[in-house]
C-alpha cells in the first residue's frame, strides 16, 4: 500500500468518525461512535479471533509494553504497521491483549468469535466496541 493510499484511508476514516454540525456561523466536530469505521484484517495477522485492521495502525507503539509477545511490527516494511503475531492462549495473555486494546490510540485491535468468557470480560472492561458483529470482520 502506497503512502497516498494510506493517507486517503486515514482521511476517509477521519471524515466518517467526525461530522460537521452547524451552530450559527461556527462549525463543530463531534465524534459519531454509532458509525464505526471497520477495515479488513491485515494479512500478516496469525489466524485466530484477535486481529489488527489493515491500514488502521498509526505506528504509535503503545502496545509494546503491554503485549510484546502477542503483537509485533511488520518486518521489512516501508510503512510501519503492527499485527497480531500470536493469539492469546491463557487468561494472563488475554489480559495482556486487553491492556493493548485499552491503550491503543485508534481501536485497531479487534476480535471476532472469541471465547464467551473473554467476550464478557471485554464488555465489562468497556472494550465491547472492539468485538465484531456476528457477520465478522470486513472482507477484502
Amino acid at each position: 500500500m502506497g503512502e497516498s493510499e494510506m493517507i486517503g484511508r486515514f482521511l476517509a476514516m477521519f471524515r466518517r468518525r467526525f461530522r460537521p454540525l452547524a451552530s450559527g456561523l461556527a462549525w463543530e466536530w463531534r465524534p459519531t461512535p454509532t458509525e464505526p469505521i471497520r477495515l479488513p484484517p491485515h494479512l500478516a495477522n496469525v489466524a485466530g479471533p484477535f486481529y489488527v485492521e489493515d491500514g488502521c495502525c498509526l505506528s504509535c507503539g503503545v502496545w509494546e509494553e503491554e503485549a510484546p509477545g502477542l503483537l509485533a511490527w511488520l518486518p521489512d516494511s516501508d510503512i510501519p504497521h503492527c499485527y497480531v503475531a500470536r493469539q492469546p492462549e491463557t487468561d494472563a495473555e488475554f489480559g495482556q491483549m486487553m491492556a493493548a486494546m485499552r491503550v491503543g490510540k485508534v481501536d485497531c485491535i479487534r476480535v471476532h468469535a472469541c471465547r464467551p468468557d473473554w467476550a464478557r470480560r471485554l464488555r465489562e472492561e468497556g472494550l465491547g466496541h472492539h468485538i465484531d458483529p456476528a457477520e465478522g470482520p470486513v472482507r477484502r
